[in-house]
């Protein structure tokens, strides 16, 4: 029998004039989460966290779905760590499914290291300019075929839509679409349908790509320098990157509230 997890949701990626993306956690020293209780299926963004200084693991589910890579998920665990656990992070070492991320926090805010995917060039423009109906500057895929394909366009993003039926349809990567602005800040929106929803609110693994495109395209621009992200979902989000070598920092704004709302019909007694 499993005594009850302790239990909040934080706000991540906010900033002014945009809402960011709202994670749900359930923290319990031990043991590991090893199964997802079927109470876990109703709530989004939410992250199953165990472990103490040194070993914490970390899942994260979407409706009762595994999320593979979940940046705003990274900066959640490291903030609670910080703000619930009383343990500032730095250099933690984080265990989640894609493998080990380094997690932080500062004064600045919460923050994480990730390593990008290996990118190839884009192949078949034709495919893709008539899946968004807007010319395409440039591009790459990102991992394999179930990770993502990103395309940088030469028009804001703000009335950008997806032909998501098409894209579901002849591939299984996310989408991850930019555009670079004049101040340097670069638009960004991440549409990934196969996975079950449309459009992502606020994303850190997409960023991580993207900052990685970045560097290698625009190096004088963006290899060494600070690079501020704009997702231009309906919630919106503020993210701050920098590219270190092999590794790409992520850092995003995060504030804690109550969860009762989310979590107070659920029974989390487990046999």
């Amino acid at each position: 029998m499993s005594a009850m997890p302790q239990l909040c949701s934080v706000d991540v990626f906010y900033g002014p004039q945009v809402l960011g993306n709202q994670h749900h956690i359930a923290y319990r020293p031990a043991p590991a989460w090893s199964e997802t209780p079927s109470q876990y299926q109703r709530v989004p963004n939410l992250i199953l966290m165990s472990g103490g200084s040194g070993a914490f693991q970390a899942q994260f589910l979407n409706y009762g779905r595994q999320v593979r890579r979940c940046g705003s998920g990274n900066l959640v665990v490291a903030a609670y760590i910080n703000e619930k656990l009383k343990t500032k992070p730095t250099n933690e070492l984080l265990l989640t499914p894609s493998g080990e991320i380094q997690l932080g926090f500062d004064h600045e805010s919460a923050y994480y290291f990730d390593k990008p995917l290996t990118q190839r060039p884009l192949r078949n423009f034709r495919f893709w300019r008539r899946l968004i109906s807007q010319p395409v500057i440039n591009g790459c895929y990102c991992g394999g075929r179930n990770d993502y394909v990103l395309l940088e366009l030469s028009q804001p993003l703000t009335q950008l839509s997806v032909n998501s039926g098409v894209l579901c349809q002849f591939s299984q990567r996310a989408l991850i679409v930019i555009y670079r602005l004049l101040s340097g800040a670069v638009q960004l929106r991440y549409f990934a349908p196969q996975y079950g929803e449309v459009e992502d609110a606020a994303t850190g693994s997409a960023s991580v790509q993207a900052a990685a495109y970045l560097r290698n395209q625009y190096p004088k621009s963006y290899a060494h320098k600070p690079i501020e992200i704009k997702q231009c979902s309906p919630a919106g989000g503020c993210l701050y990157l920098k590219n270190y070598q092999q590794q790409v920092l992520v850092r995003g704004r995060t504030a804690m509230r109550d969860s009762t709302a989310v979590f107070s019909s659920f029974d989390y007694t487990e046999e």
